[in-house]
């Protein structure tokens, strides 16, 4: 498992380094020719809410975590393939650690595809792979929905995404975020 996580770390990196040729001078525009892909990157920072996290699992197994509410942080990359007019095509990679604030490490990583509109409004859908599983029954890989909205803030833009990843059992959970794209 630490060799996954080793891996999705260097690849989220790998794909943040060519940041400067997604940006036009030093307003950090976005170039807008259709067809060709652009690039952001960030922070995220936010609440998330793990249905039955905090109860024993399957086994009987008492969890770790104290409460279903948790915080969670990362780091996110977008790519979106301007489509000309008010309509691009939008990949999202994700890596995040939630429950630090109950001393708990429980990482997960997500790979999203959707559409963006007017260059702010966002929906997306893909895998969420989570290396704790409250339920104890090996689940580890859920499908998630997402929506957000992202504000100009000049140089930067500020994203707020709700996510959501269901679950049949109700270990479900959703999260709201935020952070800082450059």
């Amino acid at each position: 498992m630490k060799n996954l996580i080793t891996l999705a770390i260097a690849t989220l990196f790998l794909f943040a380094c060519p940041q400067a040729e997604a940006h036009e001078g030093f307003t950090h525009k976005p170039i807008e020719d259709p067809g060709k892909w652009t690039k952001r990157s960030g922070v995220r920072f936010g609440y998330v809410f793990a249905n039955k996290s905090d109860q024993p699992d399957a086994d009987g197994e008492e969890s770790k975590l104290h409460s279903p509410h948790m915080s969670t942080m990362g780091y996110e990359l977008q790519q979106t393939m301007p489509g000309g007019k008010w309509l691009d095509v939008l990949f999202i990679e994700n890596i995040s650690v939630t429950g630090m604030d109950q001393s708990v490490i429980a990482p997960s990583v997500r790979v999203l595809v959707g559409f963006e509109i007017d260059k702010s409004v966002q929906l997306a859908v893909g895998p969420n792979l989570s290396f704790h599983d409250s339920s104890g029954e090996d689940r580890f890989i859920h499908m998630m929905g997402a929506i957000g909205y992202t504000m100009d803030a000049g140089v930067f833009s500020v994203p707020v995404h709700f996510s959501y990843v269901p679950d049949v059992d109700g270990y479900y959970s959703f999260a709201l975020t935020t952070g800082v794209n450059w």
